[in-house]
């Protein structure tokens, strides 16, 4: 039995399915594909979950963790700026502030296991088991706690990896898809293992299958799989419904997480963000250098790469001709040996942010939400706006500039809403937020701030991925005392961390931001419930054994985050 047997007043299972989408789970529920889906929708609560603004995994499942916006945990995107530097590192649990569900758990004597959760390296010393999951560097020694349990689970599930073992390239479709369908079984083995290691009052588990092939195969389903060749129909057949097989895995997996769990648990799944589907990437620094708020340096190679970048030679330029002379596959062995050639030439070749000149240029663009930033006098290493009116003048002119963009294909305004800070976030660590967020109006179109100048157009097709993300998740509850076919309405990723701690009558710390979500609970179970309010707790997760990120473990982690299709 993996938990405790003496648990009380509730033992709870989380279970995370990185990137699912409850629209996709209703239709193929409805038509008996999912029958565990099915079983919670009808015997359990379940609703939409709303994620974090831009919906970006680091974000979104510290903000789960922590019951926080990220104006109080400080993770807003995959990539943090670096201090008194226009680079930018990759953001890891050190960088997040606030107590963790499961640290809070712990110092209430509750026995944890948490495996596989996304920026939750280094793992902090909880009481029980924690491996740490996307975002870990690949051949960390340290990402468990206690030390040795990730040997020990690597002995059981030899080819375990915190990262698909392969990456996505045109023509392999099916080996991808196969690949991802390896990689959430062997998750579900290192579960299993870990839940049999030891007994445990609340155990998470994360599974990233769903979000990947929502990434890269989200067209072969709208298509009915017509990238396979037409005398090829079987392949055909399943390309258009890669996904769909993904989520029955899922349903699969989550039937036996609930065997395991047993009848007197409480069993809670979620997922980050949803998905949908992408079409094009605005490249938020090509547009900024058009508007003339971003200028290049006037150096003889400097002035080399800007021809070749007016005259379209571009990275995404040389990729799509690679592929068409059909070199494309020659350098997809594995990440790291992709990236590493590619990167040499781009920054030999073409430009980047080491070409801006920072003297003339008013506004920049570094993250995977397309985020801009005002180069800021007193905060950038080289800023040159001043703060106060100068500041607020940019900021209204850069809103000005992005309302007044059109759509070249439709002619319709291409920008829906724009964010301040102080529009989406609140706490003590908003100012490290961009200054201004944006949404297109068409979630097919996605803001990207990774990749410098990869085209010379502000707006161009997505090479690779065909999915992206949404702002809403999926929540289900199942187990005693759950109101039977309740559908909750307006829960977001705050809320799942105060829930838990109600359930188990732990006291919620009073700067979480979520709520208890009682309306899945019946008027009994709640009536049982002992839900208090205890000081908040202020505490940097991992910190007592963070340590700095070595140069070649951040370009490895960057690696793998461009082939996901994250930027690097």
């Amino acid at each position: 039995m993996p938990f405790s047997e003496e648990a009380r007043p509730a033992r709870v299972m989380l279970v995370g399915f990185d990137g699912a989408t409850l629209e996709l789970i209703h239709a193929w529920a409805e038509a008996g594909l999912l029958p565990t889906f099915q079983r919670l929708m009808a015997q359990g609560a379940h609703g939409p979950l709303r994620s974090t603004m831009p919906p970006v995994t680091p974000a979104a499942w510290s903000t789960l963790a922590t019951g926080m916006n990220p104006g109080k945990h400080g993770l807003f995107d995959f990539y943090a700026r670096r201090k008194g530097s226009y680079e930018t590192e990759v953001v890891n649990a050190s960088h997040r502030r606030g107590a963790s569900l499961w640290r809070l758990l712990s110092q209430a004597g509750k026995r944890v296991m948490v495996f596989n959760v996304p920026a939750t390296y280094p793992p902090e010393r909880v009481n029980g088991l924690m491996v740490s999951g996307l975002l870990t560097p690949a051949d960390a020694a340290d990402a468990d706690w206690p030390p040795g349990l990730l040997q020990a689970l690597k002995g059981a599930v030899p080819d375990f990896s915190f990262y698909p073992p392969g990456i996505f390239s045109r023509g392999q479709d099916e080996a991808f898809l196969d690949e991802i369908l390896a990689w959430d079984r062997r998750t579900l083995q290192a579960t299993e293992f870990l839940l049999a290691r030891q007994p445990c009052d609340f155990c998470f588990s994360v599974f990233i299958g769903i979000d990947i092939a929502s990434h890269f195969l989200w067209r072969a389903m709208a298509t009915q799989g017509a990238s396979a060749p037409a005398d090829e129909p079987r392949l055909r057949q399943r390309l258009a419904g890669a996904i769909q097989e993904v989520y029955c895995q899922a349903d699969a997996i989550l039937a036996r997480l609930l065997e395991l769990a047993g009848e007197g648990a409480q069993v809670i799944v979620v997922s980050d963000h949803g998905f949908g589907p992408l079409d094009r990437y605005m490249h938020i620094n090509s547009w900024l250098q058009k508007r003339g708020y971003l200028k290049f340096k006037r150096t003889p190679l400097g002035l080399a790469k800007i021809l070749a970048y007016n005259l379209g030679i571009t990275p995404l330029s040389v990729l799509e001709w690679t592929r068409r002379l059909g070199l494309g596959g020659q350098v997809q062995q594995t990440a790291s040996q992709r990236n590493a050639w590619l990167k040499s030439v781009v920054k030999l070749v073409f430009l980047s942010l080491a070409d801006v000149d920072w003297s003339r240029t008013t506004a920049y663009s570094a993250g995977y939400g397309g985020p801009i930033f005002v180069n800021l006098k007193g905060r950038e290493p080289q800023g040159i706006v001043e703060p106060g009116a100068g500041y607020e003048a940019l900021l209204e002119r850069l809103i000005a500039d992005l309302r007044a963009l059109r759509h070249p294909e439709t002619g319709e305004p291409f920008v829906g809403e724009i964010y301040r800070p102080g529009d989406l976030y609140h706490g003590p660590y908003a100012h490290l937020a961009p200054d201004l967020l944006f949404l297109p109006r068409d979630w097919r179109d996605q803001a990207y701030g990774v990749h410098d100048f990869a085209s010379n157009r502000w707006l161009e097709p997505s090479p690779d991925r065909s999915g992206t993300h949404r702002m809403e998740g999926i929540f289900f509850m199942h187990g005693p005392g759950v109101h039977p076919g309740a559908v909750v309405e307006g829960s977001s990723l705050e809320d799942v961390a105060p829930t838990v701690l109600a359930l188990m009558g732990v006291p919620i710390p009073k700067n979480m931001d979520g709520r208890v979500l009682s309306e899945a609970l019946s008027q009994e179970r709640l009536a049982g419930l002992s839900i208090t309010y205890g000081e908040a707790e202020e505490a940097l997760a991992g910190a007592s054994q963070a340590s700095e990120m070595s140069e070649q473990d951040e370009r490895l982690i960057r690696d793998r985050l461009d082939a996901l299709g994250y930027g690097g």
